[in-house]
């Protein structure tokens, strides 16, 4: 008989106490079992199955061992193995591992592991999903509950920036039937007004074909009185108390989207019809109605040649006397290749 043979006709006589005492009386039970798990996984692989049920049964009996859980769950979410699971089974094991954080109170936690989902969704890389739409619907529900008005409008608005504006206003539009747009009290002379949606108001005031003094010359100013003007039309960019201002000359009598606009035949703008106006930012607008002085304040700031377009025809000094008293020639104007319409949408 071989001795290996009556060794194991002898350990089949065994009670499974006396054996197990005598393979941990040296205490190498760690080192068996892995010599165990690289047998069965080597040898009869069908048998894992069984062999990790009964560790984690033993897990699941002692929760007390809670860094051995820890590192039981470590090891499988960051095995590989995890991506042969199918969808369904992957579903099984996040729902189990949810249900058992039911009793989590730390609010923190939660937070992060919710987020955590979410980064891994990337909900709005199809805006149309089914999904987002229940996300939102659950955000909603949860936030009508207990009234985080303020949580709705900033999802809202957050919202918004992914949605077209045509879909903006079918929103919006149930909740306008009572709602009233008005403008504020409007400058005198106020030929349009226009709201952006960053915020920024535009305003256009028109000032009549007629007669100005000038003050020129930075030393030794002079005054020459009663120069012609054109008709001008003058509009201001305001946002957040400040203003931005442009002019230009017209010839038409009743301004509309397609009159022309022609160069300020004078000094002091630029070709884009901007105006050098260095201490305009020095001006607060709380008012849009404040708007209407502006005009008044630039005709009648000191003037210097610069930004002077027709010095090679005549001088600016020259120009200024042969129009004192007299009434400007609208055919001496030079025309910018734009309409009042166009300014009003490039704005």
């Amino acid at each position: 008989m071989l001795i290996g043979d009556l060794i194991l006709s002898l350990l089949d006589q065994l009670d499974e106490h006396l054996l197990l005492d005598y393979l941990l009386r040296h205490g190498e039970m760690e080192g068996l079992f892995t010599t165990l798990l690289s047998y069965i996984r080597e040898h009869e692989p069908h048998k894992l199955d069984g062999l990790f049920k009964q560790v984690l049964e033993c897990a699941y009996e002692e929760p007390s061992e809670t860094a051995v859980i820890t590192a039981i769950f470590n090891a499988i979410g960051s095995s590989y193995n995890l991506a042969a699971l199918n969808e369904d089974q992957l579903l099984n094991v996040f729902q189990a591992i949810l249900k058992s954080s039911g009793k989590m109170t730390n609010k923190a936690i939660l937070e992060q592991m919710y987020l955590e989902l979410l980064r891994r969704i990337h909900l709005f890389d199809q805006p149309e999903a089914s999904l987002l739409s229940k996300v939102i619907s659950d955000f909603l529900e949860h936030a009508k509950a207990v009234e985080h008005v303020e949580q709705i409008n900033e999802m809202y608005m957050a919202l918004a920036k992914k949605t077209s504006p045509k879909t903006l206003i079918k929103a919006a539009k149930p909740h306008m039937a009572n709602h009233k747009l008005s403008t504020p009290i409007l400058p005198k002379n106020c030929v349009f007004y226009q709201e952006r949606g960053d915020g920024t108001v535009i305003i256009g005031i028109e000032v009549e074909k007629g007669q100005h003094d000038v003050i020129f010359g930075d030393i030794g100013q002079v005054v020459y009185e009663q120069v012609g003007y054109p008709k001008m039309l003058f509009w201001f960019s305001l946002r957040n108390g400040k203003a931005n201002a442009h002019v230009a000359a017209v010839k038409d009598t009743i301004i509309k989207s397609d009159t022309q606009l022609f160069h300020f035949p004078y000094s002091n703008v630029y070709g884009s019809g901007q105006i050098c106006w260095s201490t305009l930012n020095e001006h607060t607008i709380k008012e849009v109605r404040q708007l209407e002085i502006l005009p008044s304040l630039f005709l009648g700031a000191t003037k210097n040649t610069d930004l002077y377009r027709n010095s090679q025809v005549i001088n600016l000094r020259d120009l200024l006397i042969s129009l004192q008293h007299q009434p400007f020639d609208d055919m001496t104007l030079e025309p910018t290749n734009h309409t009042v319409g166009s300014i009003i949408l490039k704005n």
